[in-house]
Parts: C-alpha cells; sequence; structure tokens
C-alpha cells in the first residue's frame, strides 16, 4: 500500500470520527434536560427544586438554550449564595451546579413590606434567610443586628471586623431613618448617629476612649457614649 493510499484511508477515518463527534455533540445540546440532569456541588441543603424554585429556569429545556449567567445572577439573590458557577455538561449530560454558602457569623432582623423577618449575615455584612442556614434554630451567637439594609452591609461587616477581638459587642441597631447606634457590655450604649465617612474613626475612637477609662480605673458604670459629634463625644454614667 503506497503512501498515497494510507493518507486517504487516514483521512477518511479522520473525516468520519469528526462526524460522528459533530452529531453526538449536537444530539446532546439539544437534548432537554430534566431535573434529574442537575448536578449540584457544596451545598448539601440545596436541591434541584430549590434550583427551580429560585430563578427562572423551567424544565424540560434543551441544554443549548438554558442561560446559566442569568441563572447565576438570581440564585446569588434568593438563597443568599456566596459564589455559583453552573455549567453546560454532556458526559454526564445535564447542568453542573457548583456552590459556595455563606457562613453565619450573627442574628439579623429586617423589614420586608412592614413585615419582620429573622436571619443571619455573614462577614460581609450579606443577609442570609433562615431556610438558607443548616440546623439555624441551634446556632448562638453573642451579636444581633436589627433593622438590617442592604446598604448598610459594608458598614456592619466593619463594625463586626473591628469588634472581633473583644466580646463586648452585643448588638447593632439601625433605625427606618437609618440611626445607628451599638450595644456593649462596657460602654452599654454607643450613639453612632447616621452613616457617614466618618464611620472607621468613630469605631477606633470607641476602643481608645474604653483604653484610657480603663487606664484611669474609672469606677463609675458608663451609661453612654454620644459619637454623633465626632468633634464633642460625650459619655454620660449611671449616678445614684
Amino acid at each position: 500500500m503506497n503512501n498515497r493510499k494510507v493518507y486517504k484511508i487516514k483521512k477518511l477515518i479522520l473525516c468520519g470520527t469528526f462526524f460522528a463527534f459533530s452529531n453526538i455533540l449536537t444530539f446532546y445540546l439539544f437534548r432537554k434536560v430534566d431535573l434529574k440532569n442537575i448536578h449540584i456541588n457544596g451545598a448539601d441543603l440545596i436541591t434541584a427544586n430549590d434550583i427551580i424554585e429560585n430563578s427562572s429556569l423551567q424544565l424540560p429545556k434543551k441544554l443549548i438554550f438554558i442561560q446559566t449567567k442569568l441563572i447565576e445572577k438570581e440564585l446569588i439573590q434568593n438563597i443568599s449564595l456566596r459564589q455559583i458557577s453552573i455549567n453546560r455538561q454532556i458526559f454526564p449530560f445535564g447542568l453542573v451546579v457548583n456552590i459556595q454558602t455563606r457562613t453565619p457569623v450573627a442574628f439579623a432582623e429586617r423589614e420586608v413590606k412592614g413585615i419582620k423577618k429573622n436571619g443571619f449575615i455573614d462577614k460581609d455584612g450579606f443577609f442570609i434567610k433562615k431556610k438558607d442556614v443548616p440546623e439555624s434554630e441551634n446556632l448562638i451567637f453573642p451579636i444581633k443586628i436589627f433593622g438590617w439594609k442592604k446598604d448598610y452591609k459594608e458598614l456592619i461587616s466593619l463594625i463586626i471586623e473591628t469588634y472581633k477581638k473583644t466580646n463586648d459587642l452585643e448588638a447593632i441597631k439601625i433605625s427606618s431613618e437609618g440611626f445607628i447606634t451599638l450595644e456593649e457590655s462596657f460602654l452599654q450604649k454607643i450613639f453612632l448617629g447616621f452613616k457617614t465617612q466618618e464611620m472607621e474613626e468613630k469605631l477606633n475612637l470607641i476602643f481608645d476612649i474604653k483604653e484610657q477609662l480603663k487606664k484611669q480605673k474609672i469606677r463609675k458604670k458608663i451609661k453612654s457614649l454620644d459619637l454623633t459629634d465626632l468633634a464633642n463625644p460625650k459619655i454620660k454614667v449611671f449616678i445614684p
């Protein structure tokens, strides 16, 4: 068999293989995905039904027409996930959903259309729905956040980060108007006022004041610390 014939046979085999692979690929891309074809990694409590209920995905649907990026965005918002990636897959056939959940660090309460909803927040200040946390009834945290608002999540995260080396912080309260009050074991109540660019400076000042009070061995019980005006902090003490 001369080289020309060998070349033709190899070319024929290659074309045949490519044709067969293309047909298989086309078949699977246009095959319909069902509930059993959703494969979830990283979250034991989240099921295929949760994916359907919390997104616009409707099954059965052809694999090629599933908008994975849209579904990722919807699930991040609706299930309070840290990260999610959804990939179409041929073998095994279906959708592979890789999930990273959020870890709660404090209790939280927010108001939705006039109704108070209980849940948790993570270290980044994101609200986590109670149903998305395993064994939520058995969790114990020293900190509670009242009046959680989306626009305040970075500030809440900053406060928790600032207090992470102490056990003083007990509550963060945000009024309906946005006035922020801290409750803690040493200074009792700390009035931070409305959210400003000075918040980090105010938080640092809290610890400076506490350190000075401890050094001076102040025996009177502190009632509150008012930092609404950073240039004029005020301390109140209990008077018998």
